[in-house]
């Protein structure tokens, strides 16, 4: 860039594992480094072991890697054996120890100290470390209004230079709760590389025959439940056609979810599939995609779904469904926990009593919003921005 100085950016994310907020994260990496001309070190709190994301980095030998607790896996899986006191209490004290031990190696090391920028990319996750460092900040918040005040992130807020949030919603509810802060606040959409979605949808698995499709992290906040119970209604009152429910990823609800599942009177026709680094293929073939949470950041997968070509039916909640479904332009909206309501939506859908190539056309023509091109550009100009006053472009 010129005579400047050439930048330095650590981006700080917890874990990466197959999810949404990690798949966009690699993204975001890829897209803005071939932006700025810049060193990249990626700065993980645990150790990668997703096969995935091993290669997309060993095919990027250009960004660093630096775990700060390379042995946190083993604490976590000691915990079930180690459940009770007093063993429970010391892995507890071990643990911390350990972990005082790594912050002070990495700050020995100079893993943030001689970096122009921190990109603490997963909801102010690294704050606490980041609070010894002077360096330039900015965090992303991948959750509703509701999600950072009720996490109380909001008294790390002095500490970042900038706060990203992915919707004008959440950017216009943070300016009301907080408007000491609202030049701190910026909006930038999830970006998707559309062409990639596509191909990977065309080479991807898919599940035979009629289905309803829902992928998501199988966790309480994504309330799967209310899709079951959905599907069920609607199943029942269609006289048990021939449809499935096909449920795409795990989490820490899988087993409940399941036991769940097959207590139903559709339970056979409700398939659980796993976690899989191309759902892609299950959007393209299915009827409709099932979105059905409390609360989202933006709601990824339901762009991932409208680039498949796919209808969406999604909770109103705060703060994405809405607005990335254009306010029902773009896909369809139900009151969040509603398990009638969306079974009438399904029913809708599977009785063609909605126009659904126009919905799937609005949804499609709206893409562009998110992409991943023009959201490279967007976060690069933000770096450069806090970077102006240091000097440092």
């Amino acid at each position: 860039m010129g005579d400047k100085m050439r930048m330095k950016i650590a981006f700080c994310i917890p874990e990466v594992l197959i999810g949404g907020v990690e798949c966009v994260f690699i993204e975001i990496l890829d897209g803005t480094i071939k932006k700025l001309d810049a060193d990249v070190v990626v700065v993980t709190q645990e150790k990668i072991q997703d096969k995935y994301f091993q290669e997309w980095f060993r095919a990027h030998p250009n960004i660093k890697l630096y775990t700060m607790y390379p042995a946190a896996h083993i604490f976590d899986a000691a915990k079930k054996y180690m459940h009770v006191f007093p063993l429970k209490n010391i892995r507890k004290i071990i643990y911390s120890l350990y972990k005082k031990y790594k912050n002070h190696r990495a700050m020995r090391r100079g893993i943030f100290s001689d970096c122009d920028l921190v990109i603490d990319y997963k909801n102010a996750s690294f704050a606490k470390i980041l609070q010894k460092f002077p360096n330039k900040k900015i965090t992303w918040i991948h959750g509703s209004i509701d999600f950072f005040t009720s996490n109380k992130m909001d008294k790390y807020l002095a500490l970042y230079d900038k706060v990203v949030c992915l919707t004008h919603s959440f950017e216009s509810d943070f300016k009301l709760k907080y408007p000491k802060y609202a030049n701190k606040i910026v909006q930038i959409y999830n970006p998707i590389n559309t062409n990639r979605v596509r191909q990977m949808a065309k080479d991807g698995e898919t599940f035979n025959g009629k289905y309803f499709c829902a992928v998501s992290r199988l966790d309480a906040d994504k309330d799967i439940k209310t899709i079951i119970d959905a599907f069920g209604i609607f199943w029942d009152k269609a006289k048990q056609p021939d449809v499935n429910l096909v449920l795409v990823g795990d989490g820490p609800q899988a087993t409940a979810l399941r036991k769940y599942a097959e207590n139903k009177s559709c339970g056979e026709n409700i398939i659980f599939v796993g976690a899989t680094h191309n759902p892609f293929g299950y959007m393209r073939g299915a009827i409709a995609h099932i979105l059905s949470s409390y609360n989202e950041g933006m709601g990824m997968v339901l762009v991932e779904s409208a680039a498949c070509g796919t209808i969406n039916i999604a909770s109103d909640c705060k703060n994405g469904p809405a607005e990335i479904l254009m306010n029902g332009d773009a896909g369809l909206l139900f009151t969040p926990g509603d398990a009638n309501e969306l079974a009438k939506l399904m029913q809708q859908v599977w009785h063609n009593e909605i126009d659904v190539q126009k919905i799937v056309k609005n949804a499609t023509d709206g893409l562009d919003r998110f992409s991943a091109d023009k959201i490279a550009t967007q976060i690069s100009e933000l770096f450069k921005s806090v970077m102006g006053n240091a000097g440092v472009l």
